[in-house]
């Protein structure tokens, strides 16, 4: 397996929705908490699992740092709603969670969009620029609209599992020996 913390982290991801729906039928309120849990938990692993693809280094840590502020912002919008205080709320979604928070997602996409074009091979490569290409057009189109004051429908947003969906794939592929001797060969000339 390429990636395990990629592949748990699409997991993550997509486990929100049986997760949400499951919730919902046996609770009233709540949702919005766990949620966010969810996406911080899936966000902390994807910054991790950036790591074990080769991209280059500059926006691998584009990658990772967009990941790790998102799952804090995430983290503190749940810490929010169960806490309740008003300060914090105006804090991580008036003002965290706008622009900010786009921006991260954006991060995030580029990393996506690297990740493709650098070291997707074969099926899932198809499959990715599927998905990705969905996605950077979505945000086109929602930066669009943004110019003209509106918003893109609420449901657009399950749009942007489609790459975490290409990210499972992407994690589990087998790692090639030629690709293991690479990477061995790469460590003993830094060692050495």
């Amino acid at each position: 397996m390429r990636s395990v913390r990629g592949f748990l982290a699409a997991l993550v991801f997509l486990s929100l929705l049986p997760i949400a729906v499951l919730y919902q039928m046996f609770f009233d309120n709540g949702i919005e908490i766990i949620t966010h849990g969810v996406l911080a938990l899936g966000s902390v692993l994807i910054s991790f699992s950036v790591f074990d693809f080769k991209v280059i280094s500059w926006i691998t840590w584009v990658g990772c740092g967009s990941t790790s502020a998102l799952a804090a912002i995430f983290l503190l919008q749940g810490v929010s709603l169960l806490i309740q205080n008003d300060s914090l709320t105006y804090l991580v979604y008036q003002v965290l969670g706008q622009r900010l928070e786009a921006g991260l997602v954006d991060g995030l996409i580029f990393w996506f969009v690297a990740l493709l074009l650098m070291d997707s091979q074969g099926k899932t490569r198809i499959l990715g620029f599927i998905a990705v290409s969905i996605v950077v057009c979505l945000e086109l189109y929602r930066y669009g609209l943004a110019y003209f004051g509106d918003a893109p429908a609420e449901s657009l947003k399950l749009l942007f599992l489609l790459p975490i969906v290409w990210l499972l794939f992407e994690s589990k592929k087998k790692i090639s020996l030629d690709v293991k001797n690479d990477n061995k060969l790469n460590k003993t000339k830094i060692y050495a």
